[in-house]
């Protein structure tokens, strides 16, 4: 009787700790806010547990790129795909140079996210944001954020997940930048997700 009591205890147990360690998921996540290496964005790996946050792990702009390309491992991309490729984002991919070394990356849409949240570059004055605001999108810029990326405040929240790639994609669209950019109430709802009224 004593052996069957600890080996119970056992069995109870395994699916007690299987089930908390359930609905666990770790994304790639870009925040429009300052990060630790002096930059506009935040480059992070987020971590939720049955859809409530639990924590974010930032990182350099280029170990980001490395793990979200597959080129370096990560728990966000176990599998090392290239997942800016597999998700349809343009205009990302690694570089190589004569020996098929990697040297490199290049990601245009990321340079251009500062654009949603600022009117003019915070640095380099001669360029142009999309934001109706000077340091955050206007009102139904940030309805509109929130509704279709699951962002409502910009300054706080990270765009990660599928709503990631949305946005990376849609950064690339010239009828999104426009409606975008001189977005109003009228057009906030009629916005789809591919920028087209």
């Amino acid at each position: 009787m004593k052996k069957i009591l600890p080996i119970l205890f056992i069995l109870i147990l395994v699916p007690v700790a299987k089930a908390q360690t359930t609905g666990k998921k770790n994304y790639f996540a870009v925040g429009l806010f300052a990060s630790a290496q002096s930059s506009m964005i935040t480059y992070a790996v987020v971590t939720y547990r049955d859809d409530v946050f639990i924590g974010a792990q930032v990182m350099t702009e280029q170990r980001f790129m490395y793990e979200i390309m597959g080129y370096y491992p990560s728990i966000a991309n176990i599998n090392r795909e290239n997942l800016l490729q597999k998700n349809e984002v343009d205009s990302c991919f690694l570089i190589e140079n004569e020996a098929r070394k990697i040297v490199g990356y290049y990601a245009k849409p990321f340079a251009d996210l500062w654009r949603i949240r600022f009117f003019t570059h915070p640095m380099q004055y001669d360029q142009d944001g999309w934001s109706q605001g000077e340091f955050k999108p206007s009102r139904w810029q940030r309805e509109y954020l929130g509704k279709e990326y699951g962002v409502n405040n910009v300054l706080m929240e990270y765009f990660y997940g599928d709503n990631l790639y949305k946005l990376l994609r849609d950064v690339q669209n010239p009828d999104w930048i426009f409606n975008y950019h001189f977005m109003t109430a009228d057009t906030t709802a009629s916005v789809s997700n591919t920028g087209q009224p």
